[in-house]
């Protein structure tokens, strides 16, 4: 059976797209719920994301250092989106995606493996996007419940690295949606 793009990594970038697509021009500066961050560095920082999805699946070596967020966006953060975006996509054939890598935690999964986990990553910075430019954004249902249960495992261990917040208490009742955006640390810009 031939390997296969994850529908949910892909589901979880046209998420991502259509805020990113949907920003008013005056707001790229708006900060974000990533402290320190703007809407354009959270752009950028998911569009140099699919920048490594891409040097993965040609096999080639990651960089040392994180680019300039805002270098990646570009002066039109979504046409740089879209270009890597094609670029990443036409890279993912199913050789590529049978590719074992090596995870910042030292874990070795297959490339296909990873990109199933992906779209927690969008998710929250998806939501972080919305939050910086007075989007409303409600997730898939089967994208947060599947991200979810992929975070439970993620978050503490970026946690741990001092990459992810400390988790927020929520009320009883909560979605999947809040339950993932808690277990980062998020919580509504001025809530």
């Amino acid at each position: 059976m031939a390997v296969v793009i994850p529908e949910r990594f892909v589901r979880a970038l046209d998420g991502f797209e259509a805020v990113l697509a949907a920003v008013p021009p005056d707001r790229w500066l708006s900060p974000s719920p990533c402290e320190g961050w703007c809407a354009i560095d959270v752009a950028g920082h998911v569009t140099a994301g699919l920048l490594v999805v891409e040097l993965r699946a040609a096999g080639r070596p990651l960089p040392q250092d994180d680019p300039d967020w805002r270098e990646v966006a570009g002066g039109d953060p979504v046409a740089s989106w879209r270009a890597v975006r094609a670029r990443m996509t036409a890279q993912l054939n199913p050789e590529a995606l049978a590719r074992r890598i090596t995870l910042g935690f030292g874990d070795v999964v297959t490339l296909s493996d990873w990109l199933e986990t992906y779209p927690v990553e969008l998710l929250v910075h998806t939501w972080d996007l919305a939050q910086a430019t007075g989007q409303e954004v409600v997730f898939d249902a089967d994208l947060a419940g599947s991200a979810l249960k992929t975070a439970r495992h993620l978050a503490p261990r970026g946690r741990e690295a001092g990459f992810v917040g400390a988790e927020r208490v929520l009320p009883d009742g909560a979605g999947d949606q809040e339950r993932l955006l808690a277990l980062y640390g998020r919580a509504p810009l001025g809530g």
